[in-house]
């Protein structure tokens, strides 16, 4: 598998990374209102609960070049309405850019199902690129929110040409040298104001600082975990490599649970649970990628990511009935390490089966 399609999918994910930190602090640098962010939240993720089956669907039926292009091509109209557009109240501002980054969400989204379809159509080391695919991953979670950093005193007017520039790059790769890129490996992939004040803006909510400080945090543990993921890969099992990962993320978000006051615990077990779920998800990538046919590969791995997606209205809706209750939280949180403790119980005594059926 060539590396050019690695290079293509780190810049989109940038432009992603760099897009999912813009919205929320520019939403709050022109409206100075979290409840105005949060509205821009809510239409972030709502969309694409409806539309993410859908991609899954016509990349297995159309192909992932045509799907790539109209993707690509969405997200630059939806950078430039908001490049262009002047806004006259902080609702228009909320939904505009709520929308739009409901196009980058579902382009993220599509992007990782189509290389998912690209890895098991032409590589020949699924194992390695679907680790490298994990680990750009987590580097456009780095590299987005730095750029977004570093240029915001430019405005984000500027700012916004970046995701563009990358978008379009990639849609022209798909137009003009994915065919050719084919040919050469004869596989079958389907047709088809000043700085101070904006970064005051910025730290002036503790949310914002800590979300974005937190995605970065996420960033850097998961390019670590790939890392960790190929060395130790080397050496032992995949069931053992299941059994790591679901006793790092039990054990260290169990520590949440029993040291609540103490952010330092909370960022050090944050941090160690994102290399667990480096493991799991590479390992179920992997599944996937082997278990279902080609030809329904993005429609059910569509299907997987809306079922995890659907659970964040539903927490949500929990936490927001509850009050803000802390004792109803933290039962929250040891419910979902049971789950995830009982499924990893499952997930090895089934990987054990087929083992030893083979």
């Amino acid at each position: 598998m060539r590396i050019i399609f690695f290079y293509m999918l780190l810049g989109v994910l940038t432009a992603d990374g760099l897009m999912v930190f813009l919205t929320p602090v520019i939403v709050y640098q022109l409206t100075t209102s979290i409840e105005y962010a949060g509205l821009t939240y809510a239409l972030w993720w709502l969309p694409r609960l409806f539309l993410i089956p859908l991609i899954g669907k016509y990349i297995d039926d159309l192909g992932v070049r045509p799907i790539s292009i109209i993707s690509d091509s969405c997200k630059i109209i939806g950078c430039l309405f908001l490049l262009l557009t002047y806004f006259t109240s902080d609702l228009m501002i909320a939904i505009s850019f709520g929308l739009v980054g409901s196009l980058i969400s579902i382009g993220n989204s599509q992007t990782l199902i189509s290389y998912e379809k690209i890895i098991v159509l032409i590589s020949h080391n699924r194992e390695h690129h679907i680790n490298i695919m994990s680990r750009i991953d987590f580097l456009g979670m780095i590299i987005g929110p730095l750029i977004g950093i570093v240029f915001i005193d430019f405005g984000y007017q500027y700012l916004i040409i970046i995701p563009c520039m990358f978008y379009f790059i990639n849609a022209i790769f798909f137009l003009f040298f994915y065919i050719r890129t084919d040919i050469n490996n004869k596989s079958n992939l389907e047709e088809g104001v000043i700085f101070t004040k904006k970064f005051i803006y910025i730290i002036s909510s503790p949310i914002l600082l800590f979300s974005i400080f937190i995605d970065i945090v996420a960033g850097i543990f998961g390019v670590l975990g790939t890392y960790l993921y190929s060395y130790l890969n080397q050496y032992i099992s995949r069931i053992l490599l299941i059994i790591i990962s679901i006793s790092i993320i039990t054990i260290s978000s169990s520590l949440l649970v029993f040291f609540q006051s103490s952010i330092t615990i909370f960022i050090i077990c944050y941090a160690i649970s994102i290399i667990g779920k480096v493991f799991s998800g590479n390992i179920l990538r992997l599944l996937r990628i082997e278990i279902i046919p080609i030809n329904q590969l993005a429609s059910i791995s569509s299907l997987m990511i809306l079922l995890n997606q659907m659970i964040l209205p539903i927490v949500g809706g929990l936490l927001f009935f509850s009050t803000g209750e802390i004792t109803f939280i933290y039962t929250l949180m040891i419910i979902a390490i049971g789950i995830t403790l009982i499924n990893g119980i499952l997930l090895v005594i089934c990987l054990k089966r087929s083992t030893i059926s083979s």
